[in-house]
């Protein structure tokens, strides 16, 4: 954890020294202004580390400072979108060598830095999350359809509103579910006295709410994420499977990776499938996609997972696009599905660029 704390420091001062360089440079800017433009953002990267080390610790005692823990996240996605369209007009450089071209692509790229950043807001806090419908035919469903609503990511945390909250309970109880699939990260503190304020206990559907640990839950303290479940009457599946009124069955496993890291119910694919009647369609919940290219050698039908958020924001889309075979979307490989959800919230900074928080709507149907 220490090699990564340093190593995130390193990449997050580096984009700061980045940006300050870039503008001070293409911009032409004074030796007044370069030295009070380095304070600004000296401050900004200061601000960042210390809401990570200290606000973003206490602020559960401080509320009234849960404002200022926002901005700084807010100016971290600022500075992932800034840090991104320097570097594309870096690549121009290549071909414009001409200190006025780089002034105007310096300032074309700050510009679009700014309207992406307020679209990004905007397309979190207003229009999200939407309503994603997906239709699947599956052999062997013993009846002529059955609806899943698909959960994941909320990342509920001291900075959460409960009428957002509330606002997803009540989409998820207007499509009528059969059951609701949450695939991990739910939280982001411990609320495990605090889930009815969030509407959490009232999802409503026919037979029941199921849920598995994503890598956020061991962050924060698996042991409390299992007391909330227990108290919001969610079927936890970490490692198991339960059959669904003789119909389907739904199996899953503990976060893909930080289980084994913090060596706690570790991830088993075995217990998850074992004793499943493969002849009724099986629904695999896993927090993180990679799990997929494992869970093949099992016949399930349809994998449900989240984690990628579909990048958020520029340049983690185009990273992730690289690192996940599976980024966001259905796929269908090997006779089998999956689908990977942007996440029913965000993390982190509040932006979304390219992508929407999503409630997933999938629609059984008989084959």
């Amino acid at each position: 954890m220490r090699w990564f704390f340093i190593s995130f420091l390193i990449v997050y001062l580096g984009a700061h020294y980045y940006i300050f360089h870039r503008i001070s440079t293409d911009l032409r800017l004074n030796h007044n202004a370069s030295v009070w433009f380095l304070l600004v953002i000296c401050l900004l990267a200061f601000f960042g580390v210390f809401n990570q080390i200290f606000l973003h610790k206490y602020a559960g005692a401080v509320t009234n400072f849960n404002f200022i823990i926002e901005f700084a996240y807010i100016w971290v996605g600022i500075l992932s979108i800034a840090f991104t369209f320097l570097f594309a007009g870096n690549i121009l450089f290549i071909f414009f060598k001409d200190p006025q071209i780089r002034l105007y692509i310096t300032a074309a790229a700050l510009t679009l830095t700014f309207l992406s950043a307020v679209y990004s807001y905007i397309n979190v806090k207003v229009n999200s999350p939407v309503i994603k419908n997906i239709e699947i035919k599956v052999p062997n469903l013993p009846v002529d359809k059955f609806k899943i609503v698909q959960l994941s990511d909320i990342h509920i945390n001291i900075l959460t509103k409960p009428e957002e909250i509330k606002k997803i309970i009540d989409a998820v109880n207007s499509l009528k579910p059969d059951i609701v699939a949450i695939t991990g990260d739910v939280v982001d503190s411990d609320i495990s006295d605090t889930y009815q304020d969030y509407d959490m206990h009232n999802i409503k559907s026919n037979y029941g709410i199921f849920v598995v640990s994503g890598n956020h839950e061991y962050y924060r303290g698996i042991d409390k994420f299992k007391t909330f479940t227990q108290k919001a009457g969610y079927i936890l599946i970490d490692n198991k499977n339960v059959a669904v009124n003789n119909m389907i069955y739904i199996a899953g496993i503990s976060d893909f990776k930080e289980s084994k890291r913090f060596n706690s119910n570790v991830y088993d694919f075995d217990k998850a499938f074992e004793g499943i009647d493969f002849s009724k369609p099986v629904i695999f919940l896993s927090h993180q996609p990679e799990a997929f290219a494992k869970a093949l050698r099992y016949p399930f039908t349809l994998q449900l997972s989240g984690h990628t958020h579909a990048g958020q924001i520029p340049p983690f889309d185009i990273i992730e696009k690289i690192i996940f075979k599976h980024f966001y979307g259905l796929y269908y490989e090997n006779g089998k599905y999956v689908y990977v959800t942007s996440g029913t919230r965000w993390w982190g900074p509040p932006l979304r660029l390219f992508s929407k928080s999503e409630i997933v709507n999938i629609t059984l149907y008989r084959q």
